[in-house]
């Protein structure tokens, strides 16, 4: 069963459009969302690989030189590939307009289908939640999960004790 988007989702997706540098406060303070609710989620779309990372929009408009290069984004429905065009004339309203695009795209009920991490199968249905640290990690099937952490069991632990050191130094 896919990940479906609900409004807390889609407002954060949509701070993040208006600028992928926020932090999970400003986040918070833009969306009217808890900072730790911004935080999880956010996590939650990266650990589904919804959100494959944070990438610059540069303008080379600053550069000095003959032709002027812009980097865009372009066609989103290829995993966010990343083109180099160059032009005499960058126009920043192309990307709003792509940006306008983007947002368009991004709603309520926006189904997300999720892959298994141990047997890359989808996942049909409720998935199996594998969570340590601030890690979370989906699973098809309980036989799934648990090879998963018989695979994994010292890089979690590892992991968990990394986490629990940093926490007691946050304090």
């Amino acid at each position: 069963m896919p990940l479906i988007l609900d409004e807390t989702d889609v407002a954060i997706l949509k701070s993040l459009l208006e600028d992928g540098r926020k932090s999970f406060r400003q986040i918070s303070r833009d969306t009217g969302i808890t900072t730790p609710t911004v935080k999880a989620r956010y996590e939650r779309l990266v650990n589904i690989g919804f959100i494959k990372g944070v990438l610059p929009v540069f303008d080379f408009e600053k550069v000095e030189t003959q032709e002027k290069n812009f980097i865009q984004l372009r066609d989103i429905k290829d995993n966010t590939k990343i083109k180099q065009n160059i032009r005499k004339n960058p126009q920043e309203s192309v990307i709003k307009k792509e940006i306008n695009e983007i947002q368009k795209r991004i709603s309520r009920g926006l189904a997300i289908n999720m892959i298994c991490d141990f047997c890359k199968g989808p996942v049909y249905g409720k998935p199996r939640i594998l969570k340590f640290a601030d890690i979370e990690r989906f699973f098809c099937c309980t036989s799934c999960k648990s090879g998963y952490s018989e695979k994994f069991r010292g890089r979690i632990e590892s992991i968990k004790r990394k986490y629990e050191g940093k926490s007691e130094m946050d304090e």
